[in-house]
């Protein structure tokens, strides 16, 4: 019998290791719902937050008591302690290790500024300040932009009523989240908010194994999946992955808790809880639809067979995508058009498998009330052949494996392409050029989504993985043919006995399964490694780490049961060098390089060399000079403090035709116009300046690194990079 001490030890053990990852879900995805809320109406300030946040706190502890931690298998002390402790050294190491990219070029560029813009100005829209360059006159000077790349120029209006804003290209959540960063220490804070979001993911993890495995297994889970480079990377980055890889895995583990027969009369509830995380995830990830499609064929399933937390998990995801949605059409227009052609067949299969789902209900009751009718009789158990029962959970086994096998196959026989006309192309060009493979700009590699995957976890750790879900597939489908159940008449919604009772893995085996077929059938990002393969890390690395330690886990109790000690330690060891030992080796090349290191300081000391009443734009010239618009536009804006646009590339003569036009506005409204032009990375003066005939000074030179380009290998190193920006004080050719 365990002692009083040791009960209380697990007791706390099972709290932290079962509540620790939906509770840290609940308040990221509370304090997303928060910025939604206060952001439009300018808000977003600490002292109307912090007393927002305390409350937030109390209703998520009030929450989480429905979370069931107790009355099943116990959890070891150590498994919890090992958890945390490899959370806690991630989020450490993730820290000190934390990139500074501000200087935008990549979308983590982009999430820092929009963070530092809601820190600092409190709401959106970003303010255009149009009046500094003299009004609407300027709208309508050739080449003259607002626009940057993530941030859109959005005009109202036409003529001298015409009004100009800025609009963000990300979703709310995540540069909300960074933004409490920045009002704890600037800079520093914010980039090191991901850190700590990634060791709370990593304690999702762990929860959601010790659910589906068993505790035990729990921190080799948690170990494998910190250790794979896209997950460290996202967490020293401004990327929006850490903050919705915490609400997927919280999302996830209440799956599990509402399916569990210890969540009782409260299985609803959770549901209600899972629902929400699922549906409102959409406030830091568009993809957040997908899963929620992919609920609803699971929820059909479940309401078929009276399970209780059926309804309330497809009603709460529902709702919750759809509140999700007024944020994102109100503050990410432009975004939202830019992504329609996967967004909208998202939300048209969505719709359409949710009527699906209510013909199926509906069609299925009235086949019971006919068979009640007649006095046929359902047993749970007996409701199906013995041919049935073995053959069609080996033949939804088989069709996953098949599924397996053709997207890891791709590379042999498929060459993926996406519209010419896209805008990445001429990166995917460039890349190819540099690193001497056949120029298709128009490729998207998607077809080598499975070694992407297998790069960072390894090829046993991908095979076993995908046993697990084929073994996942047969186990659901066998549930299925067995819960059979005779209907009563004015039956509420509840379980069926025995057999009735789905596996409470069910939800978060079979969405997990479908998204990661659907995100490596098409990954839909700029097959640049290793930014690319952050489109992995909210899913795909999770439901593959979880589910090559269920088949370690399988194999080890298989081995436990039936062979020889020595044959037993040889598997526990295998199981675990599988996991760890390939995400470890993959890793171990980038595990301490720091990129972007020094931006926070060249950006100041560009800002210190502008005065008041300065009005910058950003010049390009006609040979591809386009870094100023790129990178600087939004930065001058939003951190320099400082009205920014830029001149789009033309003519020298056309250039010169607009910026006397532009310097007259801006100077009949008082200010003084700068050029601002990056130069190239050989250390000249960029050549934009010195066609226009300016007389250029250089802001700053830094020389730093970036993460690597590249394209069909795994990266292993850092590139060189150089921020090299120059100003010049406008003068009129004519006039000397």
């Amino acid at each position: 019998m365990r002692q009083p001490a040791q009960l209380r030890g697990e007791r706390t053990a099972a709290v932290l290791l079962l509540a620790g990852g939906p509770v840290a879900a609940l308040g990221v995805l509370a304090v997303c719902a928060l910025a939604a809320l206060l952001v439009p109406a300018g808000w977003w300030r600490p002292e109307v937050v912090a007393p927002l946040a305390v409350a937030v706190a109390v209703a998520v502890a009030w929450l989480a008591r429905w979370i069931p931690v107790r009355g099943g298998p116990p959890v070891p002390v150590w498994s919890a302690v090992a958890c945390l402790a490899v959370a806690v050294a991630f989020a450490v190491w993730a820290a000190a290790t934390h990139g500074e990219h501000l200087v935008l070029r990549r979308d983590a560029g982009s999430y820092a500024l929009y963070a530092q813009w809601l820190g600092t100005r409190h709401g959106l829209p970003v303010d255009a300040d149009l009046a500094a360059f003299g009004g609407p006159r300027a709208l309508s000077v050739p080449g003259f932009t607002l626009d940057s790349p993530a941030f859109y120029q959005v005009v109202s209006g036409s003529g001298s009523a015409a009004t100009a804003q800025i609009l963000p290209q990300f979703l709310l959540g995540a540069p909300a989240l960074y933004s409490l960063g920045w009002w704890l220490g600037g800079w520093g804070g914010l980039f090191v908010v991901p850190a700590v979001l990634g060791g709370l993911a990593l304690l999702g993890a762990g929860g959601l194994t010790a659910r589906i495995v068993g505790p035990r297994w729990a921190p080799l889970a948690c170990a494998g999946l910190a250790l794979t480079q896209p997950v460290l990377h996202a967490a020293r980055t401004t990327f929006s992955e850490p903050a919705a890889l915490v609400i997927v895995l919280g999302a996830a583990a209440l799956t599990c808790d509402a399916l569990d027969p210890r969540s009782g009369g409260r299985a609803g509830r959770v549901a209600v809880l899972a629902g929400a995380l699922l549906g409102l995830a959409a406030l830091v990830r568009v993809d957040a639809v997908r899963e929620v499609a992919l609920v609803v064929p699971v929820c059909t399933v479940l309401w078929i067979r009276r399970h209780p937390a059926a309804v309330p998990l497809g009603v709460a995801s529902a709702a919750g995508v759809t509140l999700a949605a007024v944020p994102a059409v109100w503050l990410a227009r432009p975004y939202l058009r830019t992504v329609a052609g996967s967004l909208g067949p998202l939300v048209a299969a969505t719709v359409a498998l949710l009527v699906a789902g209510l013909v199926a209900v509906a069609a299925h009751r009235v086949w019971e009330r006919r068979r009640a009718a007649v006095g046929a009789e359902v047993v749970a158990g007996d409701g199906c052949s013995g041919t049935a029962d073995r053959v069609l959970p080996a033949l939804a086994a088989g069709l996953v494996v098949l599924a397996g096998l053709v997207l890891a196959s791709r590379p042999w026989w498929m060459v993926a392409r996406q519209a010419v006309d896209d805008p990445g192309n001429a990166l995917v060009a460039s890349l190819q050029a540099q690193q001497g493979l056949p120029v298709d700009g128009a490729r998207t590699y998607a077809e080598q989504s499975v070694g992407w995957v297998t790069w960072y976890v390894g090829i046993p750790a991908g095979i076993a993985a995908l046993a697990a879900f084929a073994a996942a597939a047969a186990g659901a489908t066998r549930w299925w043919v067995r819960s059979r159940r005779l209907p009563a008449a004015g039956d509420g919604l509840r379980p069926a006995a025995g057999d009735g009772l789905p596996p409470r893995w069910l939800v978060a085996a079979l969405v997990g399964l479908g998204s990661v077929v659907l995100i490596l059938y098409r990954p839909g990002i700029t097959p640049d490694h290793p930014w690319a393969d952050r489109r992995l890390v909210p899913v795909v690395l999770p439901a593959v780490v979880v589910a090559a330690t269920a088949a370690a886990a399988r194999g080890v109790r298989y081995a436990r049961r039936r062979m020889p000690v020595g044959v037993l330690v040889a598997a526990v060891l295998a199981a675990v060098l599988a996991i760890v030992v390939p995400a470890a080796v993959a890793t171990r090349p980038v595990a301490s390089s720091r990129t972007e290191v020094g931006e926070p300081k060249s950006v100041a000391a560009v800002c210190a060399q502008l005065r008041p009443g300065d009005v910058v734009v950003g010049v390009t010239d006609a040979s591809g000079g386009i870094r100023a618009q790129n990178e600087w536009v939004q930065v001058i804006r939003g951190v320099c403090g400082r009205p920014s646009a830029a001149l789009l590339a033309g003519t020298v003569s056309e250039q010169r035709a607009a910026l006397g036009h532009l310097a007259a506005l801006i100077g009949g409204a008082g200010g003084r116009l700068v050029l601002l032009s990056a130069a190239e990375d050989d250390g000249s003066a960029p050549r934009a300046l010195a066609a226009l005939g300016q007389q250029p000074r250089r802001a700053v030179l830094r020389h730093t690194t970036e993460d690597q380009h590249v394209l069909v290998r795994r990266p292993s190193t850092v590139s060189g990079l150089v921020i090299d920006v120059w100003l010049a004080t406008w003068r009129s050719p004519a006039g000397g």
